[in-house]
């Protein structure tokens, strides 16, 4: 008898145990996972050779990405999980000339006007300003950013992507954000940068974070 009490006791001591264990999870299956992307092609050595949009030498712009797993039900708040996203670069720039506006010159009593009533300029002219000449600019900014739940249709059976019922809670649904890399100048195009994130899964005293990071090619 005292065997068999004995093998109960040790039963729900691994019960409550395992339990005990996987209550410490805050994502589903215990994994808190990360994935950056751009809209380019990653190559066999996982640069991703990137061509931002151009409409000046210091405008290059390009999307990043982020997906991430949930919360479990328990770490969420409102139903939503709660996680944010920072991020990081090894790249930066400096401004090294002063910065020239071009505008048109208006006289709202001396300038002739279209048949739509619209004024015509008088002329152009052009200011230049030194203020931020020698200003230190990052690639890419380092506030955070929240995800949401990337396919709202597929997670929560809505019919309308933009719109549908509040759910109480969110399932093992993937995690997105996006953050917009730049402003990048010309003179980057064939380097190789890096940007690193730093993701944040709340569940209160159990938060954690979860860092990665992305290899660029500027084409």
């Amino acid at each position: 008898m005292k065997f068999y009490l004995e093998k109960i006791f040790i039963f729900l001591l691994f019960i409550c145990c395992s339990k005990k264990e996987s209550v410490n999870y805050i994502c589903p299956d215990g994994d808190c996972w990360v994935s950056l992307y751009t809209d380019f092609n990653e190559d066999s050595n996982q640069y991703h050779h990137v061509t931002p949009d151009w409409f000046s030498e210091t405008s290059g712009r390009f999307n990043l990405h982020i997906e991430s797993s949930p919360t479990i039900i328990r770490c969420q708040y409102g139903g939503l999980p709660v996680i944010n996203s920072s991020f990081d670069s090894n790249t930066y720039w400096e401004v090294e000339t002063e910065l020239s506006f071009s505008f048109g010159l208006y006289n709202p009593f001396e300038s002739l006007y279209t048949q739509q009533g619209n004024i015509i300029k008088v002329k152009d002219t052009t200011v230049t300003l030194d203020f931020f000449k020698g200003e230190i600019i990052p690639v890419v900014q380092n506030n955070s950013i929240n995800h949401d739940v990337k396919d709202k249709m597929k997670c929560y059976g809505w019919t309308n992507p933009n719109s549908g019922p509040i759910f109480n809670e969110t399932g093992n649904c993937i995690m997105y954000s996006k953050r917009i890399i730049g402003p990048l100048i010309k003179k980057m195009i064939g380097d190789t940068i890096s940007i690193y994130s730093k993701t944040f899964f709340d569940c209160g005293e159990r938060s954690e974070y979860v860092k990665d990071s992305i290899k660029i090619i500027i084409n």
